[in-house]
This record gives C-alpha cells, structure tokens and sequence, in this order.
C-alpha cells in the first residue's frame, strides 16, 4: 500500500482527490493507496447522520458518504484516508484500522482501546480517534482521525458522533509529545501490516483522472 503525505488541506481539496482516487482503484488504474493529511477547519457529517449534531456552525460544514455522524476536523489531528480493494470482510477492515491506531498509540506510550458498541479508538471513557468508512464498488475510502494536538474543546461545535464534545481527548491532553505528519504515516503502515500489505512511502499522487465532481458546503438559513 502507497502512503502520502499531502501537508495541511482543504477539506474539499482532499476529497476530491481521495475521490478521484477511489474511481481509479476501482478501475484497476492504481493500486491501494492511502492519504495523510491534516485539515484546516471544517465539520464533516456522515450520509445517515444529524445536521443538528452541529451546534456551532462557523466552519464549513460538508454532508459525506462515509458512515458516522458529525466529527471535526482542524489542524493538530492526523487524518488517514486508505482506499483499498477490500479482500476482507468489512468488519474486519474496520478492525484492522483500530488496532493500527491502537498500536501507534502504544509506540508513544499510550493504552488505550476499544469500546463495546462504539467505533474509534479510546483512552478509557474518552475518545482519540474517530473512524468513519465509505464502501463503493468494493473500494473502501475515507477513514480515521487521531487527535494528535488538537484542543479538544475545538469540538464544543458538535456532538461529536452523537457524543458530548467532553467524550474527546488528544495525544497532548495525555502529556504526549508528538507531529501530526508521524503518527499519521505510522498509523498507515501499521495499517497496511494489519492488512498482509506491504507499506511504501511516495512522494506525489498517481497520475489519474479527476472527478469532475465539488463539494458543496452545506448552507443554512438562520431566521431572524
């Protein structure tokens, strides 16, 4: 599995080339692949979640394919979009995502976990990473976010995946020191290990088609 690192982005800037590289994998254009990044300022909703999960709504806001509800998004967290041929069942990849953030966590000396009946990773009652997957075509995309530096009280803006904004920890909350840009490439290897994938490291994105799609902000109406 390719691994890049592709700096601080635009939301809509990164999906539309997550996008464009979803549509290739599945056409057998490109091999598995999977992005780092850390965004700038935005909230993101899942397909089947609540708009009134965004309680604060000073950033752009973007209703998505990916499964979940609403999370934020903002520099500090490292966010890691594989796009893989899924050879697994779906469950299994989704742990397989877990337990690679799981043991990053662990190389920085931290426990931390799963929790029954929630996904994402936690540390105790409080969650440091938040996953959130899209299926098409067999092609699983979108992914995790860890919250490396990242301030949790950056998401009093939502209830985030329907939890109260309290429920979010980051990596310095816990007294550790670390880059956005490592754990999300060490999250992405470990990744691609979980999967029997070999990992490697690319300097630039496969040369592919882009979608002739954009993301639209959600716009609302506040009355007077």
């Amino acid at each position: 599995m390719k691994i890049l690192w592709i700096g601080r982005t635009q939301y809509a800037e990164a999906w539309r080339l997550m996008k464009s590289l979803h549509r290739a994998v599945a056409q057998g254009l490109t091999g598995d692949i999977a992005l780092v990044t850390e965004h700038e300022p935005v909230v993101t909703v899942g397909k089947h979640g609540r708009l009134n999960n965004v309680i604060k709504w000073d950033v752009p806001v973007y209703v998505v394919e990916r499964g979940g509800d609403a999370t934020y998004h903002g520099p500090g967290q490292a966010v890691v979009y594989p796009i893989v041929a899924l050879r697994w069942p779906l469950k299994r990849y989704i742990d397989a995502i877990e337990d690679a953030v799981i043991k990053t966590l662990g190389t920085y000396g931290i426990l931390a976990g799963k929790k029954q009946g929630h996904r994402g990773v936690w540390v105790g009652d409080r969650k440091i990473a938040s996953i959130g997957i899209a299926v098409e075509n067999n092609v699983a995309y979108h992914g995790v976010a860890i919250n490396v530096t990242i301030d949790p009280r950056e998401f009093a803006r939502i209830n985030p995946c329907g939890l109260p904004a309290s429920t979010m920890i980051s990596m310095k909350e816990l007294g550790v020191v670390a880059e956005v840009k490592d754990v999300g490439i060490e999250t992405a290897k470990k990744l691609a290990l979980e999967l029997g994938l070999t990992p490697e490291l690319i300097s630039k994105p496969p040369e592919v088609p882009q979608v002739a799609e954009e993301l639209k902000p959600v716009r609302v109406t506040i009355n007077a």
